[in-house]
């Protein structure tokens, strides 16, 4: 009986270990075969198509790669099934309608593998697609990003929408303006830019460069006071063939002003009817030859000048008058008229890190150059010749290291005003190789000094604006420059060096 009983319980237990192991199997190939949907889901995560079309053209997704891909891994017939609300269900791998209305419309895709006339889903994925009436090409530095994200959400709401260009504006020379825009500008009716000044200006001189051949209607935008902004525009977009029409409007009504985007009468009718602020710059103006000055800037915008190299050209004489001050009103000495210019320049132009490094790196290699240098008895120009190429061979390997590094960031074509800086420093090498370096070490903090007030003072927002606006002020340096040069009181410097001797010479009086 004991024997009997034990065989029914062995007999028991191994019918229920083999039910075990088939739920076993059974799990592991659910396992397998929702790893087999996780590889579709991730197949499907890489369709690529247009979220935005523009109201009555085609639009469609073409899934025939992924229809092949499916089919050779299930090994049956796949199918695709489309569903739009209110809309006839699809059934191909190829989805193809025309929109007839705006509205952000959600298909909803499902895939499916047939075996036995039975469906089994694959998986599914829902598809946003969102059916604008207008489009507008937008220009924008990326440090407007959440702004311009506010502005699209605004602009949605009326069915427009916006084909974002984003742009740095450090890498304005690099972008190609005409690829991005002219493939989008027949939908729009105008561009707009939106930024800065200088992020305005640039851009425009970027577009003028590469020969568009299209006139382009343009909505400036800037948190810049429009007033002063038209007079900085106005040397720029005068004379210009592309420009069909332009208006500046401020910043503050950027949500409100862009919601009739047929024309740009109707933008401005739309604006004044809400009272907000804009400019109209006509491109047909042409500057006066008297303001020649002004039209020198403009002749360069025509000619793919950017603002920043125009705006150095301009500060030139501004640095000039500020050495002579420095030197002859307030009494420090300074190496010479164009270095202190130059090394300005080079703040601006490059920032002040990698000039600095620049600047430290020349200063040590013509210390080190000035060792050698005092064992040989060389005439003078053979001597600076021989500096000089040193130095630009030094700089050439030190950028080139630097850019290959990222160490800074320096411009390629930003070369020539460091070589232009080291041929006009001849005064500098003679100061840093002569055996008295330590008396002149006063005089090259005074240039250093000088040069950081400087880019200080012509790197502010104001300054660039009133220069750029107003650049025929330069003229007023010449009798200022006569005025210096008859100067024969005190400097001020020197007042406080004599005040011992100028104390006494009162009492006495």
């Amino acid at each position: 009986m004991k024997k009997i009983k034990r065989s029914l319980l062995s007999i028991f237990l191994l019918i229920l270990s083999m039910g075990i192991l088939n739920a076993e199997d059974e799990n592991t190939l659910t396992n397998e075969e929702t790893k087999e949907k996780i590889v579709g889901i991730e197949q499907l995560e890489e369709i690529e198509y247009k979220k935005n079309i523009k109201m009555n053209k085609i639009f469609n997704i073409d899934l025939n790669i992924l229809k092949n891909t499916l089919e050779e891994k299930y090994n049956s017939d796949i199918l695709f099934e489309w569903n739009i609300a209110w809309e006839n269900t699809q059934n191909w791998s190829v989805f193809e309608k025309q929109f007839e209305e705006q509205w952000d419309y959600e298909i909803n895709l499902s895939i499916y593998k047939l075996s036995w006339n039975e469906q089994e889903l694959i998986t599914n994925k829902k598809l946003n697609i969102f059916v604008y009436t207008d489009k507008i090409v937008q220009v924008f530095d990326e440090s407007l990003w959440e702004k311009i994200n506010d502005f699209e959400l605004k602009l949605k709401t009326n069915w427009i929408y916006i084909n974002k260009i984003i742009i740095n504006k450090e890498d304005i020379e690099k972008t190609n303006f005409k690829d991005e825009i002219l493939k989008e500008i027949n939908e729009s009716q105008y561009l707009v830019v939106w930024w800065w000044k200088d992020f305005i200006f640039d851009s425009l001189s970027k577009i003028n460069s590469e020969n568009f051949n299209t006139n382009l209607n343009l909505v400036l935008i800037s948190s810049f006071n429009i007033d002063i902004l038209q007079k900085y525009l106005w040397n720029f977009t005068s004379n210009k063939w592309w420009i069909k029409e332009a208006i500046l409007i401020d910043e503050s009504s950027r949500f409100e002003i862009i919601k009739q985007t047929k024309t740009i009468e109707e933008l401005k009718i739309e604006m004044s009817k809400n009272n907000y602020e804009y400019i109209s710059l006509n491109s047909n103006n042409e500057i006066s030859e008297v303001l020649f000055i002004s039209k020198f800037i403009n002749n360069l915008s025509n000619r793919w000048f950017s603002t920043i190299n125009i705006y150095l050209i301009l500060i030139i004489p501004f640095l000039l008058m500020g050495v002579i001050v420095f030197k002859h009103l307030i009494g420090l000495g300074v190496a010479g008229i164009l270095i202190p210019t130059t090394i300005t320049l080079l703040f601006i132009k490059l920032s002040f890190l990698p000039t600095i490094t620049l600047i430290i790196i020349f200063l040590v290699t013509n210390l080190v150059i000035s060792k050698f240098i005092s064992r040989y008895n060389l005439h003078y120009s053979p001597r600076i010749t021989l500096i000089t190429i040193i130095n630009i061979i030094v700089t050439i390997i030190t950028t080139n290291i630097f850019i290959s590094y990222n160490i800074i960031s320096v411009d390629i074509n930003d070369i020539m005003f460091i070589i232009f800086f080291i041929l006009i420093s001849e005064k500098l090498i003679n100061i840093i190789v002569s055996k008295d370096f330590s008396e002149y070490k006063l005089s090259l903090l005074n240039t250093l000094v000088f040069s950081i007030i400087s880019y200080m003072f012509f790197s502010l927002e104001i300054t660039k604006s009133f220069i750029l606006s107003y650049p025929e002020i330069i003229l007023v340096f010449i009798p200022i420059a006569f005025i210096i040069w008859r100067f024969t009181w005190l400097r001020v410097t020197e007042y406080f060096r004599f005040r011992e001797v100028i104390k006494s010479i009162e009492e006495e009086e």
